[in-house]
C-alpha cells in the first residue's frame, strides 16, 4: 500500500470520516437486528440475494463472489437449510456437484428482510434530497476500487 502525505487537515478530515462511518454502519446493522421477527441476518439475506438473482450455486461460489470465508458461507447455508429457505440438490450435469437454491419460504423472507432494509434506508436518508443521495453514491463509487 502506497503511503501519502497528509496534511494536519487532511488527516483530522479522514478521521472524522472514520468515525462518522463507523457510527452509521453500526447503527444500520442494530436496526436490522432490531426486530425480533427478524429470522434473517444480513449475511444470510445477502446469500439468499445471490441465489434468487444469479441461480442455484455452489459453496465454494458463494464464498468467492460474495467475499467470505468456506467455513462462513456453510454456516449460514446450513442455518438457512434448517429454516427451509434453501436446499441442497445435486447438479443434473455432475452428480459430484451439490447446488443451493432457494425455496418459495426463501424468497418470501428474503422479501420481508429487503422490505424492512428499505424502510430502514427510507427512514435514514428522508432528509436528503435526490441530489444528495446522488452525491453520496457517487463519493462511494469513487471509494470502492481503492477497498
Amino acid at each position: 500500500m502506497v503511503e501519502y502525505e497528509l496534511t494536519e487537515e487532511r488527516s483530522n478530515l479522514l478521521r472524522e470520516l472514520e468515525r462518522t462511518s463507523q457510527i452509521t454502519f453500526r447503527k444500520a446493522k442494530a436496526s436490522l437486528y432490531k426486530n425480533p421477527m427478524q429470522e434473517l441476518s444480513p449475511s444470510q439475506a445477502f446469500i439468499l440475494e445471490h441465489i434468487a438473482i444469479y441461480g442455484p450455486k455452489r459453496i465454494s461460489d458463494l464464498a468467492e463472489k460474495l467475499e467470505i470465508t468456506l467455513p462462513s458461507v456453510t454456516g449460514l447455508s446450513d442455518r438457512l437449510i434448517s429454516l427451509g429457505y434453501v436446499t441442497r440438490r445435486r447438479s443434473e450435469k455432475d452428480r459430484r456437484i451439490v447446488l443451493l437454491d432457494i425455496t418459495k419460504d426463501g424468497q418470501k423472507a428474503l422479501q420481508g428482510f429487503q422490505r424492512r432494509r428499505q424502510q430502514i434506508l427510507s427512514f435514514f436518508c428522508h432528509h436528503l434530497s435526490t441530489d444528495d443521495l446522488q452525491h453520496l453514491i457517487r463519493i462511494y463509487n469513487k471509494v470502492l476500487p481503492y477497498i
